[in-house]
């Protein structure tokens, strides 16, 4: 894993305007109280355990599989302990009240200088305020842990803007430079500040916290607290946001990438409780936080260099003017519509040729997203555009071109997508003037080529009245069943993955109630309006019972998703309904992705669970759920010959298939994502027995046969679980926890045949996969 100081930041759907605790308001920011030492703080009440304990294994973990197995096996409540409290909001008000000061300007200066940096900056300073309320700090300590985030890359604004938005790969001299950034933040904030504990708290936030590479500077738990909690803060924000070189990882493959450089990069302790938090309470950093944050604080509008074209802002997530847009007019609303709905590629450059909006069918086209690419300056090569020749000009730049000349600029060119053949198009640069001389900008339009008649011709055979639900005109069940039976199957043959996103109407009984089984109707048909309009080609909308409906989402991953459903999230409580008396409805969402192991069942089932945490942390919100799409095979190199199905050839292989997982969570996180496991495969625990826990598996082998029933195998799947610490000195204290596993059929019948390898391999991908560990073999000969 790299040092999270990129030249490219993360950006977001909003412009964020400067959050200062009341200690620190003013012209000034006032010294506080001395941090705590390096664990002096109390753990969240709800945790129950001490994260800096070093665990007894049998004791702790059977107590802890004793809570699962007092679950229901076929219906885990998740529930009874994440119901919101009053005061579980509180961190949410204490960044609300605000007073302008110095540090506000400070902040300002930063959002001027780079809007992505900042909005950055702030999701950073929020995951920072409600864990520093978790784990009970006092309030002196959460200002400045708080204020430390919002301003740990100040720095920047004495970055040039040819390092800082550049959107490919730096050289070694400009990385040398965006390491100067933690000690030109410090060196503008002297002049606000004299609190040196504040100031190296940023100073040493981007420090390893087994360093080897800063001299006689502190390190392990010599760090500040404040540092380390922002360093792991930092990194998370920064993997589970979309960059032009990466797409955003899920929230659990960023959580295993943190707990993999735990000990080195990372405090151990600390990474293990963050990791505890998002598992607990996966809603205290949902979109929605910050953006409802923003709607209260927001009081200035900055300038619209589009005109009434700058409020189509609200149709582009990336663009730093979405937050800030006031009441759209009826000519921008169309122009909004028109920009969002084009088939065609459109993007809208400054005069310096720094892309500002990015439209739906560029992120299609592109595979890059728009808060990824906007405010980054347009490149041929990071964009992935060579000629139609196959010729790769990199010096070439048509934005540039136009920009130069002040004439419109028209090529043929190819967009290649990794792992996808090149897609032609048609590029045209047009500049845009206005009134006083000179160029204000580009727009792009890049035009697809390739032949689209298959898929229409498929569209045009559809059998709608068998396909479709009468009263939203969406997909029904039965399609939809259809279309994830076929995506699972394809994507386990290898093809491109896919996510799922289920959402339900809150309170949809009350809608009834109130405004009538027909107002309840119209609701249902605007959600489903509200759906269609933020799907793309090949998409799946689809209404599964009820208020209850599914968003099938190909060549789409966990991250991609979840922003797809805020975006839906935020789009209907925005939309007033005429049969509510111009109220809106709001819902939430579920959201995740197939992973190795999974059937169509484990998939809805996982979705499902997600929605349910949706509504037991408060509703309107959205949860993801599940490691994505990653195949691992074991770690230990078989013998030559030798395949992954070859484990289990031989009766004594078949018979008992035993494996290792290892894990770097901690065990009651390894526990916590066993309930999900046995919850999605419907499970049926036997027996628990100090470390060990025993469950009845039914899995699907086969399409064939007659019967559902003559298409499953029993199996019984015995888990030991023990944790333990790495002692090297590139890991110290790294947490572990090992998972050793046995496989049996539980009928006599099945324990021969290919079909017993097939589930035994679908077992342990799955398992591999909610458990986020490696996989090795423990009879390996």
């Amino acid at each position: 894993m790299t040092d999270t100081t990129d030249s490219t930041v993360p950006s977001d759907a909003t412009v964020p305007m400067a959050i200062i605790p009341e200690s620190m308001a003013g012209y000034g920011l006032a010294p506080l109280t001395p941090l705590p030492n390096a664990h002096s703080f109390p753990h969240a009440k709800d945790a129950g355990r001490q994260i800096d304990a070093h665990i007894s294994s049998d004791t702790l973990v059977g107590n802890l599989l004793a809570e699962l197995h007092a679950a229901s096996p076929t219906a885990i409540e998740l529930g009874s302990k994440n119901a919101i409290k009053p005061e579980d909001i509180q961190f949410e008000n204490r960044l609300a009240v605000v007073r302008l000061g110095m540090a506000t300007s400070l902040f300002y200066s930063l959002r001027t200088k780079h809007a992505p940096t900042a909005a950055h900056s702030l999701r950073v300073a929020l995951s920072c305020s409600a864990w520093a309320q978790r784990l009970g700090l006092d309030e002196a300590t959460r200002d400045r842990i708080e204020v430390a985030a919002l301003l740990h890359d100040l720095g920047k604004i004495g970055i040039p803007d040819r390092i800082l938005r550049k959107p490919g790969k730096l050289t070694v001299d400009e990385q040398l430079t965006i390491e100067l950034i933690p000690e030109l933040g410090c060196e503008i904030l002297r002049g606000s500040t004299g609190d040196t504990e504040l100031l190296d708290i940023i100073r040493y936030a981007n420090t390893w916290f087994d360093s080897r590479r800063h001299g006689d500077g502190p390190r392990g738990d010599a760090l500040p607290i404040g540092s380390r909690m922002l360093a792991i803060a930092d990194a998370f924000d920064a993997m589970t946001t979309n960059t032009v070189y990466r797409p955003a990882l899920s929230r659990e493959r960023a959580i295993r990438e943190l707990m993999q450089n735990a000990g080195s990069q990372f405090d151990p302790e600390l990474a293990a409780e963050f990791s505890r938090m998002l598992e607990d309470r996966p809603e205290m950093l949902h979109g929605g936080v910050v953006d409802r944050w923003l709607r209260q604080l927001q009081g200035d509008t900055p300038p619209k260099m589009w005109g009434s074209l700058g409020e189509l802002s609200q149709s582009n997530p990336g663009s730093e003017q979405s937050a800030s847009s006031g009441p759209a007019t009826r000519e921008a609303l169309f122009y909004q519509h028109l920009f969002g709905n084009l088939k065609d590629g459109v993007v809208f450059t400054d005069a310096e040729g720094t892309i500002t909006h990015w439209n739906e069918s560029m992120q299609r086209l592109t595979s890059i997203a728009a808060d990824a690419i906007t405010g980054q300056s347009w490149s041929n090569d990071s964009l992935r555009l060579r000629g139609s020749d196959s010729r790769r000009d990199e010096d070439e730049c048509l934005v540039r071109d136009c920009l130069a000349c002040g004439n419109t600029v028209s090529r043929s060119m190819m967009i290649e997508q990794p792992g996808k053949v090149p897609t032609p198009v048609q590029l045209v640069v047009s500049p845009v003037t206005g009134a006083t001389p000179g160029i204000r900008g580009t727009v792009v339009t890049v035009r697809d080529l390739s032949d689209q008649t298959s898929l229409e011709e498929k569209l045009e055979t559809l059998h709608h009245q068998t396909t479709q639900d009468q009263l939203t005109g969406v997909a029904n069940r039965a399609h939809f069943d259809h279309m994830l039976e076929e995506l699972t199957a394809a994507t386990k043959a290898g093809g491109p993955s896919f996510s799922l996103i289920i959402c339900d109407i809150d309170h949809f009984k009350r809608v009834n109630d109130v405004h009538g089984h027909p107002a309840g109707d119209e609701a249902l048909k605007g959600f489903a309006s509200v759906l269609r309009a933020h799907s793309r080609d090949g998409d799946t909308v689809a209404r599964y019972g009820g208020e209850e409906f599914l968003l099938l989402a190909p060549n789409c991953d966990n991250a991609t998703a979840s922003k797809r459903a805020e975006a839906i999230r935020i789009a209907l409580e925005g939309t007033p309904l005429p049969s509510l008396g111009g109220e809106a409805v709001t819902a939430s969402f579920g959201v995740t992705e197939f992973q190795a192991g999974d059937s169509a069942e484990t998939v809805l089932s996982r979705s499902d669970r997600a929605l349910l945490k949706a509504k037991d942390n408060g509703r309107n919100r959205v949860i993801q759920l599940g490691a994505g799409n990653v195949v691992q095979m074991p770690s230990e190199e078989p013998a030559v010959g030798r395949s992954w199905f070859d484990w289990f050839k031989g009766s004594e292989s078949t018979e008992n298939g035993e494996f290792d997982i290892v894990t770097p969570v901690p065990v009651d996180l390894a526990i916590e994502k066993l309930r999900g496991f046995i919850a999605d495969h419907n499970a049926e625990i036997i027996s628990v027995d100090e470390n060990q826990v025993s469950m009845k598996l039914n899995v699907t082998y086969s399409r064939g046969g007659r019967r559902r029933a003559d298409q499953q195998m029993a199996i019984r799947v015995q888990l030991t679980l023990s944790e333990g610490r790495e002692e090297s000195s590139a890991r110290r204290g790294r947490i572990r926890t090992n998972v050793h596993a046995q496989l049996q059929p539980i009928r006599n019948r099945d324990r021969r045949g290919q079909e017993v390898a097939i589930c035994f391999s679908q077992v342990i991908n799955s398992l591999r996969s909610y458990l986020m560990g490696e996989l090795k073999r423990s009879d390996l000969s």
